[in-house]
C-alpha cells in the first residue's frame, strides 16, 4: 500500500515472497518447525510500513533534474547565440531569432512530455511500430514530398513543412526495441535486422540524402553490434561482428571509389570537397575556404577581424556554423567551453544507458545517444574546416524547425530510460521457437 508506482507492485511482492521464503528455510535448518519458521521469517521483515516506504523510495521513477538543468541551459545558450547570428543576416533578421526562441520552448515542453511517459511500451509492440513507421515514411515521401533543387528532403502538409531526412531519427528506438524483439533467436534474427536497417537507409538514399543514411545505417549498426556482444542471439558472435565491421567498412569505400573513378566530374568534386582535400585552387571562393579563413583569425578571447562579413549572401547558414560564429564573436575559449558542455552531456547519456538494467532501454538509450554523437563529431568538424558542408545537423546548436522536434523528441526518450530505470520492468517477449518449444 505504500507503493506509489503500481506497476512494481508485482515485481515487488514477488522480491518480498523470495526474501521470506530464503528466511524460513534458513529458521527450518535451524531446527523450527515449517509454521514457526514462517511467522518468524515475516517477524524478521519488520514493520510493513517502514519497509513500504523504504521500497517505495527505491521503485519509483526519478527525474534527472541535473541533466535537465544542463539541457535547458544549452537551450538559453544557444537561442541567444542563433538570435544573435539570424540577425547578421539580412535574409532572416530579428523575427527570425524570436521564431527560434519560441520553437526552442516549444521543444523542451515536447522533451518533458515525452520523459514521463513510459518507453517500455515501445518493445512490446516494436515490429508494429518501426513497421508501421516505415509505411507512413514512404506514404509522406510519395504524396506529399516537395522537390528542392532536384532533392525530395522535405514533405508539406497543409503549409507545414518538415525534413523527410530528419524523421528518420525517430526510427532508431523503434529499430533498437526491434532488435530487442529477437532475442533468443539465432541467425535469422541477424538478417532480418540487417533487412531493417537496409529499408529505412533505403528510404533515405531515394531522397537523396546518403549522409543522413549513413549517420542512420551507422548507428543501427551499432546498436547490432552491441546486441551480439550482450549475447543476444544464438549465433558465432565473433564472426558475425567481423563480417558486419568489413562492410560498414568496405561497402562505403567501394561506392566512393566508383564514383570517384567512372562518375560524373561534379561527383568527383563532391567527393574531394567532402574530404577537404587541401589544394587552395579548391579552397578559393568556397565555403569551406571562407570558414578556414574565419578560423585564422579567431582570437582566445574576443572578437576576430571581419567575422562580420562571414554572415553576408546566402552562402553560409547560421544553423550550419554556430559553433564557428562563437568562436568568431567572442572567442575560442568559449567555443571550446561549449563543446565541452555537449560532450560531458552525450558521455553522461552514453554511460547511463550502457549502465541500464534494462535491456531495452539499454539498447535503445545507446542508439539514440550514437547519432547524437555522430551528428556532433560531424558538425563540429564543418564548423573547424575539417570537412565540406554536409548538411549535418547538431541537436544543440541548430535553428531548424524539424531538427529541433526531432532532436528533443530523442531527448525526451533518453531522459524517460534515466527516470525509469528502476521502475520499468522488462517486456515479456518469447520468440516462436520458444512457443514451439513450451507447446512440444
Amino acid at each position: 500500500g505504500q507503493i506509489r508506482c503500481k506497476k512494481m507492485c508485482p515485481v515487488i511482492v514477488k522480491e518480498v515472497e523470495d526474501h521470506i521464503e530464503d528466511q524460513k528455510q534458513a529458521f527450518m535448518a535451524e531446527g523450527m518447525k515449517e509454521e514457526e519458521a514462517e511467522k518468524a521469517a515475516v517477524e524478521e521483515m519488520g514493520d510493513p510500513v517502514e519497509v513500504g516506504v523504504e521500497m517505495d523510495q527505491i521503485h519509483r521513477p526519478k527525474m534527472p533534474w541535473k541533466v535537465i538543468f544542463v539541457i535547458a541551459l544549452m537551450q538559453i545558450l544557444s537561442g541567444m547565440f542563433a538570435a544573435f547570428f539570424l540577425k547578421q543576416n539580412e535574409s532572416y533578421g530579428y523575427i527570425a531569432g524570436i521564431r527560434q526562441i519560441f520553437r526552442l520552448a516549444m521543444a523542451f515542453s515536447v522533451m518533458i512530455l515525452v520523459c514521463y511517459m513510459d518507453y517500455s511500451w515501445i518493445g512490446k509492440h516494436a515490429r508494429l511500430l518501426a513497421g508501421s513507421y516505415l509505411l507512413f515514411m514512404v506514404l509522406m515521401r510519395h504524396f506529399f514530398a516537395l522537390q528542392i533543387n532536384g532533392a525530395v528532403r522535405w514533405i508539406g502538409v497543409g503549409g507545414f513543412i518538415v525534413s523527410f531526412s530528419l524523421m528518420s531519427w525517430l526510427f532508431l528506438p523503434l529499430y533498437g526495441a526491434v532488435l530487442y524483439r529477437y532475442r533468443g533467436e539465432g541467425y535469422g534474427a541477424v538478417l532480418k535486422a540487417i533487412v531493417w536497417m537496409l529499408l529505412i537507409a533505403g528510404i533515405l538514399i531515394t531522397c537523396p540524402d546518403s549522409v543522413m543514411a549513413g549517420t542512420v545505417g551507422l548507428s543501427c549498426i551499432f546498436m547490432l553490434m552491441l546486441a551480439l556482444e550482450k549475447g543476444w542471439y544464438q549465433v558465432a558472435v565473433t564472426k558475425v561482428m567481423t563480417g558486419i565491421g568489413i562492410s560498414v567498412v568496405g561497402v562505403p569505400v567501394g561506392i566512393l571509389a566508383y564514383f570517384f573513378f567512372f562518375g560524373a566530374e561534379y561527383q568527383k568534386s563532391r567527393i574531394l570537397a567532402m574530404f577537404a582535400v587541401n589544394k587552395s585552387q579548391m579552397m578559393e571562393g568556397t565555403t569551406l575556404g571562407a570558414v578556414r579563413e574565419l578560423l585564422s583569425k579567431c582570437m582566445a578571447v574576443g572578437r576576430a577581424t571581419g567575422v562580420e562579413d562571414f554572415w553576408t549572401g546566402d552562402r553560409i547558414s547560421s544553423a550550419d556554423y554556430m559553433i564557428l560564429g562563437i568562436a568568431g564573436y567572442c572567442g575560442i575559449l568559449v567555443m571550446v567551453l561549449c563543446i565541452a558542455i555537449i560532450a560531458g552531456l552525450l558521455c553522461w547519456f552514453l554511460r547511463s544507458a550502457l549502465k541500464q538494467k534494462n535491456q531495452l532501454g539499454m539498447v535503445m538509450g545507446t542508439g539514440c545517444t550514437a547519432l547524437f554523437l555522430i551528428q556532433t563529431v560531424v558538425f563540429i568538424l564543418e564548423n573547424l574546416g575539417g570537412v565540406g558542408n554536409m548538411g549535418i545537423y547538431c541537436p544543440f546548436f541548430g535553428t531548424g524547425r524539424s531538427g529541433m522536434l526531432t532532436s528533443y523528441i530523442l531527448l525526451g526518450l533518453l531522459l524517460s530510460i534515466c527516470r525509469y530505470q528502476k521502475t520499468a520492468p522488462e517486456p515479456v517477449i518469447r520468440s516462436w521457437r520458444w512457443r514451439q518449444r513450451s507447446q512440444s
